[in-house]
């Protein structure tokens, strides 16, 4: 048996009826870091001095704008800026010093790729999704871990709406790794048929939510369809919905 401290949350996520438990695990993740983010770290030196060093991605710092503890965020912003012209000027001082090299290769030239390297680093940095990814990760050691081992955790996996199209993917990609080959076999092949229904369901409502534009249907009962729009783009692309403001 796994810890208890992964297992907890994944058996959680699949007692729910959403459409994807890995996006529940995931949207939690993201709320309880971002949480972190603008709340105890500012108390942890370390935790600052990474995220000094690395920061956050776009969506992440959205998600933080949309908390009302905008001084943290100003914390966070102005120390990670500091850094951020730390190593620009490096960048600079270092190309200023350099001389032309082999091949034609000029300081305009050293400076681009130096820069570049530097600014691709900053973009594709985010303390956020590190911290996801690598406990996403334990989550999913668990996942197979419990419907390899788990009469009860496998039954839930059997009633559950199934994942997501990129989280079908994770899961199709990670089996072998994690399952005997015959094992590897058996679960995507419920996996398959689990999310072929799903995706039948999913079809059928969005389908319905069409049909009742047309005056003809107006009496025709919604059913499940009425929020079919926003169930099938997290079915197709995963969980859109929105981080919600804390006070």
């Amino acid at each position: 048996m796994k810890e208890k401290i992964y297992t907890i949350p994944v058996n959680e996520a699949y007692d729910t009826e959403c459409e994807c438990p890995l996006c529940f695990l995931q949207n939690k993740l993201e709320r309880d870091a971002v949480s972190f983010a603008l709340g105890d770290a500012m108390m942890q030196p370390d935790h600052r001095e990474t995220s000094n060093k690395i920061g956050y991605c776009r969506e992440h710092f959205s998600l933080m704008m949309q908390r009302p503890n905008k001084l943290s965020l100003a914390l966070v912003l102005d120390t990670h800026l500091k850094n951020i012209r730390s190593e620009l000027d490096k960048c600079e001082k270092s190309s200023s010093t350099s001389v032309k090299g082999f091949f034609g290769r000029d300081k305009s030239q050293n400076l681009s790729e130096k820069l570049c390297s530097l600014l691709g680093e900053l973009e594709n940095s985010c303390m956020i999704c590190k911290k996801i990814d690598s406990t996403m990760e334990h989550y999913i050691d668990v996942l197979f871990y419990m419907w390899d081992k788990e009469d009860d955790f496998r039954n839930k996996f059997e009633r559950s709406k199934g994942v997501c199209l990129p989280h079908l993917q994770l899961l199709a990609k990670s089996a072998p790794g994690y399952l005997s080959k015959s094992r590897a076999g058996e679960f995507l092949s419920s996996l398959l048929q689990k999310e072929s229904s799903e995706l039948s369901r999913v079809q059928e409502d969005i389908h319905k939510f069409t049909l009742k534009f047309d005056y003809r249907n107006a009496d025709m009962p919604w059913g499940t369809a009425q929020d079919a729009p926003i169930r099938t783009v997290e079915k197709i692309a995963g969980s859109i919905t929105p981080l919600e403001t804390e006070v």
